[in-house]
């Protein structure tokens, strides 16, 4: 990153949401408590890199910020939050895998999913309204979309979830 900065999430950014291609390196602990010792290939698929697509992005668009959905998953947006919200819709073309639909049928809540797991997005941009089509046009190695938006609030992450379409809210 050329241009050092701390994220700063703007009331009316759009939030751009780059496509992960599946668990990545999270939640194994839990994978493992439902899966048990049954070995699958989508616990061995390699992390998607986005390093070559952020720093083209950050050198064309003013990104106000960026958050790599890993450890903690959406949780981690809170700490960049003063006086905004978050707001995920599951209207956008970001689905989440098999894998994640299959952990949720075991009985694991949208809260704990969205805490846990990417959930299909593996990276969030957060930008202004005017730039997310180009930023999205622009994304050629992965799939993109607008997941969502930032709104005034008091610091809370709220998602409408994939699975059950439920509000959670951290």
């Amino acid at each position: 990153i050329k241009r050092p900065r701390t994220n700063q999430f703007r009331e009316g950014d759009y939030l751009i949401g780059i496509s992960s291609n599946g668990l990545h390196t999270n939640g194994f602990t839990e994978v493992r408590r439902v899966f048990g010792a049954e070995w699958r290939s989508e616990f061995v698929v390699p992390s998607y890199d986005y390093l070559d697509t952020i720093l083209a992005l950050d050198e064309k668009f003013d990104i106000h910020a960026m958050m790599h959905i890993t450890g903690g998953a959406f949780t981690k947006l809170k700490h960049s939050l003063n006086n905004i919200d978050v707001l995920i819709n599951n209207d956008h073309k970001l689905d989440p895998h098999k894998i994640f639909f299959e952990l949720y049928e075991q009985g694991i809540s949208d809260e704990e999913m969205y805490k846990i797991f990417n959930c299909g997005i593996g990276f969030i941009l957060s930008v202004n309204r005017e730039d997310a089509g180009n930023v999205i046009n622009e994304i050629r190695d992965f799939k993109a979309d607008i997941v969502g938006e930032v709104i005034k609030g008091d610091g809370k992450v709220k998602i409408r979830s994939k699975f059950s379409k439920k509000v959670v809210e951290y």
